[in-house]
């Protein structure tokens, strides 16, 4: 009994290590992103780029890490002196017996502090 105990609970580890395995670069670019959204928040806040080319920059940046975005998933809104930055997608993860599909929604704000 008690070998049947230990079997399973390998089994357990092994099968939550494959999950991790499959799920947490989805999660890590996704923290990869929301730095780079705070990053571009700051120097885009005293940048007159246009709400496009910000859009392609980041798109093109995230796919250095993995994250496939299209221009219509950055939304950049300008305000009095504010700028926010969001970046909404999903990610695909295929496991075994139940592929799931992950949402993210990465938003970054920066103020004018001139203004």
């Amino acid at each position: 009994m008690k070998e049947l105990r230990s079997i399973f609970g390998l089994l357990l580890l092994l099968v939550g290590g494959f999950v991790l395995y499959k799920i947490l670069p989805a999660y890590w670019g996704d923290f990869k992103l929301g730095r780079l959204l705070e990053d571009q928040a700051v120097v885009y806040t005293y940048n007159k780029k246009s709400d496009q080319d910000i859009a392609n920059s980041i798109v093109q940046s995230a796919r250095g890490f993995d994250v496939e975005l299209s221009p219509d998933q950055v939304t950049v809104q300008r305000g009095s002196g504010d700028l926010t930055i969001t970046a909404e997608y999903s990610v695909h993860v295929e496991l075994p017996f139940h592929p799931i599909d992950l949402n993210f929604k990465t938003v970054s704000n920066n103020k004018n502090i001139m203004k």
